[in-house]
């Protein structure tokens, strides 16, 4: 799930837009004692939980067995004219997709374990499994390599996933699929989840709520968001938090984005040892600041040319450092990809 320098510049540029404080009060910009790779060290641990090989077998899987599990897809971004920061350059991401609903697996597959096969380069029942949920089914996730398409062969087994619905609520309450992976050796369940969809007129909601780990860090996963449509244009908004109450460490992304005025908004906050990094880009798309507890660490400047190289100045107007920069986004990047790993998953 690693993300390219472009990737990066186009999401930072375009997916994290909110009017920024210009940080004019009339003082001399103060220097921070912000130390980027201290953070990395702090907030990686969240992170992991979802770079890890059978996080990357599941993500990588369902592309192939998602066709039992996705209700019609109802938006593609790419098409809508939505920006780069959107349409998402990360694998399968988020166009098109739709929600991840257990509630519309055909009743003929449910009960069933579906394995990979090769001659068809499709997920087909198992006859002789057992194990899956009644109301569900079970998809059994192999080794992959990253960048590859197929998994190699020989297939290996390294665990599997039950989805199966777990609503409506009363009423015809929004609709729960949960969602366990369980890795094999060591055995593990590495994330219990609960997905969630409502649609109340032209509105959908949906969201996440779980937890991952990779044995060391719990991570608690909470995430809401809506997509309205109106006249066929589209208002999005994400609210993603990672947590771990044990090490003390947050990472939360807010995304908005409306298509009428083309207007988008959003912030990284990541919370460590009682400290607040921020990324907040601004409001022409132009630039964004990052902050180390209320100060303004650097201020980060781009043109609409993706090719053109970045800058990244400090209160004072020079330069970080290139090692300074290289820090910057090994502490970004990844909370990026997690936070959007969920995202995916939660999508309407």
């Amino acid at each position: 799930m690693r993300i390219t320098r472009h990737f990066g510049e186009a999401l930072f540029s375009a997916a994290l837009t909110l009017a920024a404080a210009c940080h004019d009060d009339g003082t001399a910009p103060r220097p921070t004692n912000f130390d980027a790779a201290q953070a990395l060290a702090k907030v990686r641990p969240v992170t992991s939980v979802v770079d890890q090989s059978i996080m990357h077998s599941f993500d990588r899987a369902l592309t192939y067995f998602e066709q039992f599990l996705r209700a019609t897809p109802s938006l593609t971004l790419g098409a809508t004219g939505a920006p780069a920061g959107l349409d998402l350059r990360l694998t399968r991401t988020l166009g098109p997709a739709a929600a991840l609903r257990a509630d519309i697996i055909p009743a003929e597959d449910r009960g069933k374990t579906f394995v990979y096969d090769v001659a068809t380069n499709a997920y087909v029942p198992d006859p002789d499994a057992t194990g899956a949920p009644a109301s569900g089914v079970r998809f059994v996730l192999y080794a992959w390599v990253e960048g590859q398409q197929l998994p190699p062969l020989p297939l290996t087994r390294v665990g599997y996933v039950d989805i199966a619905p777990v609503g409506p609520g009363t009423g015809g309450g929004p609709q729960l699929t949960e969602a366990l992976v369980v890795r094999d050796a060591p055995r593990l369940t590495v994330a219990d989840f609960v997905v969630m969809h409502a649609t109340n007129g032209t509105t959908d909601t949906f969201g996440v709520e779980g937890t991952a780990t990779d044995g060391a860090t719990t991570v608690d996963v909470a995430l809401d968001g809506t997509h309205t449509t109106s006249g066929g244009n589209h208002q999005l908004a994400f609210d993603v938090t990672l947590s771990s109450a044990a090490l003390g460490v947050s990472a939360r992304e807010q995304l908005t984005f409306d298509q009428v005025t083309a207007a988008q908004g959003g912030r990284l906050d990541l919370t460590y040892d009682g400290h607040t990094f921020s990324d907040v880009a601004a409001a022409t798309g132009m630039g964004r600041d990052l902050e180390f507890d209320g100060d303004l660490y650097a201020r980060v400047l781009f043109t609409d040319n993706a090719g053109d190289d970045l800058q990244y100045l400090k209160p004072d107007g020079t330069s970080l450092s290139q090692q300074e920069i290289a820090d910057l986004n090994a502490l970004l990047e990844p909370v990026v990809v997690a936070n959007f790993f969920w995202i995916n998953l939660a999508w309407p």
